[in-house]
């Protein structure tokens, strides 16, 4: 699984690869998420709007999307579920999976959004 900051318009966006016992971390706390029932849509715009996991082709989950409290889970057949992400925790995880692989500078501007 590789992890995507979706940060950047018009150039390719920083990643980092998520480690075997990550992927086990991201499926435990995502099973313990609640589902998101008066969910809205994640943030848009221009700048951090959060992170994307990018699943292997051999995966049961397409692509996790964890922004602003919201976590949609899309998988290769069938509707994406969404779900609850209090005070942001998975998505502040995910971002310290990635602190010795991405620029400095990125994780100093995504905590900066996570506040």
């Amino acid at each position: 699984m590789v992890v995507e900051v979706d940060l950047y318009s018009g150039r390719p966006n920083p990643r980092f690869p998520l480690e075997p016992a990550g992927i086990e971390e991201l499926t435990r706390r995502i099973e313990a998420l609640a589902p998101a029932t008066d969910a809205g849509r994640p943030f848009d715009g221009l700048g951090y709007r959060g992170l994307r996991v990018l699943a292997g082709s051999d995966d049961t989950v397409a692509e996790i999307l964890v922004s602003g409290g919201l976590v949609t889970v899309r998988a290769p057949d069938g509707p994406p579920r969404q779900l609850r992400d209090p005070g942001r925790a998975l998505e502040r995880w995910l971002l310290d999976q990635g602190t010795r692989s991405l620029d400095p500078e990125v994780v100093a501007t995504v905590r900066r959004e996570l506040r």
